[in-house]
């Protein structure tokens, strides 16, 4: 087994111990229509960077994510994702549609105790895994994220995410309705660019 393949694995068994080939497209706003043809009532967005801490997986590892997740006034979610991981040389894609997205408060985490609550500005959102280079995780699984909006301007407090976590369809749905914060063993972590959620 490779190692870098051996980092999704784990991803996948810390989840169990608690198709286009272009990138996710750019942020949606309120208003906008989707395919539904309903308008957007709440969305969420980002295109970020982030690095692991070595404690995690024993060595740092390079994840680059865009996505966007939109709730229509209808009901319908609609939304894309694009995912890389990268170790020793190696990067595994998955590209996929967002098929659940829930904005939650995000409670002062454990890793960050200098971040105050916040209301409506973390966006717990997962989907179908509709491409993947990784045989392990193949298309057809599930992958999920929470990513959080701490605001913007040089005195705000880092945007964060977790890693990413990977099972089936009632998994992905259970990990987006639960108001759970994040689970510490997935992160978050602060990241490069910018998240935004919209309540």
């Amino acid at each position: 087994m490779r190692s870098a393949r051996l980092i999704s694995v784990l991803g996948a068994a810390l989840v169990a111990a608690c198709s286009s080939d272009t990138p996710a497209g750019g942020p949606t706003g309120a208003g906008d229509l989707g395919l539904s043809g309903s308008p957007v009532v709440e969305s969420a967005s980002g295109g970020y960077h982030f690095t692991t801490d070595p404690r995690f997986f024993g060595i740092p590892v390079d994840n680059r994510l865009t996505f966007d997740a939109s709730r229509h006034e209808d009901g319908s979610l609609s939304g894309r994702f694009n995912y890389e991981q990268g170790a020793f040389g190696e990067r595994f894609i998955f590209r996929g549609s967002v098929t659940c997205f829930q904005i939650h408060d995000t409670p002062v985490l454990q890793d960050w105790p200098d971040i105050p609550a916040t209301s409506a500005n973390r966006a717990k959102w997962g989907g179908l895994i509709e491409y993947s280079n990784d045989p392990t995780l193949p298309a057809g699984g599930y992958i999920w994220f929470n990513s959080i909006d701490n605001g913007e301007g040089a005195g705000a407090p880092p945007d964060l995410s977790s890693i990413s976590g990977f099972g089936n369809e009632a998994a992905n749905e259970a990990f987006c309705a639960s108001v759970a914060p994040p689970n510490p063993l997935f992160g978050p972590h602060p990241v490069s660019g910018n998240i935004q959620v919209r309540p």
